[in-house]
């Protein structure tokens, strides 16, 4: 999570998700209100510095006798991360992560396929079912320009917080978005892509070589209607 002024976009949301996870991977409860006061804790404790940071809640299970876990969430705080200004040049690879739709530790496979992705001379990597549907990229959702609106992919994919605050925003708005099979042999459709994570949106200036038109300043729409999404403290 990336926190601001000591609030973060989509706590909410990410704790939420946070508490799913937590229960579908552990079959354990996750007790939301004593990770907030933690979360309040540590901010407090670090000062000044939490008021820009990257924040990282990691969950993990222990036995305690018998079938019961032991649940224990981890915090750590690093510096604040900001998207690349530059756009994006990415290098498609096939395979998802494992367990797509949550969020894990097991992320060996997405840190190879980035390290193989930039040493082919690209600067990450999106990652491709076997029938050629796109999904996500390493670490961050994906969307695509396609008239006046976004495509969203259907393959396999987390649910990104990021992804998931814009996708409100767009609605309020009115501006079409849809959900549906996005080809890795079909991109000429798109006339632009973008990245998304908690740092924010990045362009996407080209995959595999293959480089979008452009967006026409609906990059800039984006960005702007993701910024007036609310900060929420713990």
């Amino acid at each position: 999570m990336q926190v601001r002024g000591g609030a973060v976009q989509g706590l909410d949301l990410h704790l939420a998700r946070l508490c799913d996870a937590t229960m579908e991977l552990f079959g354990a409860s996750l007790d939301e209100g004593a990770l907030r006061a933690r979360l309040r804790q540590v901010l407090d404790a670090d000062g000044g510095h939490a008021e820009a940071c990257t924040l990282r809640v990691a969950v993990r299970a222990g036995p305690v006798g018998g079938t019961g876990v032991v649940i224990d969430a981890g915090i750590d705080i690093e510096p604040p991360r900001e998207p690349g200004a530059a756009a994006l040049r990415l290098c498609s690879h096939r395979g998802l992560r494992e367990r797509a739709t949550l969020k894990h530790l097991a992320i060996g496979p997405q840190l190879e396929a980035r390290r193989a992705a930039q040493a082919a001379g690209f600067d990450d990597a999106l990652l491709v079912d076997a029938d050629g549907r796109i999904a996500e990229g390493t670490f961050w959702n994906i969307a695509f320009l396609h008239g006046d609106g976004l495509v969203w992919p259907d393959a396999p994919s987390l649910d990104g917080v990021t992804q998931r605050l814009l996708q409100e925003a767009l609605a309020r708005a009115g501006v079409p978005q849809r959900r549906e099979a996005v080809r890795l042999d079909a991109l000429d459709a798109f006339r632009a892509a973008f990245a998304l994570n908690s740092r924010g949106i990045q362009a996407v200036a080209s995959v595999d070589g293959r480089a979008f038109e452009g967006d026409g300043g609906f990059g800039a729409l984006l960005r702007e209607l993701l910024a007036a999404r609310p900060w929420q403290r713990p």
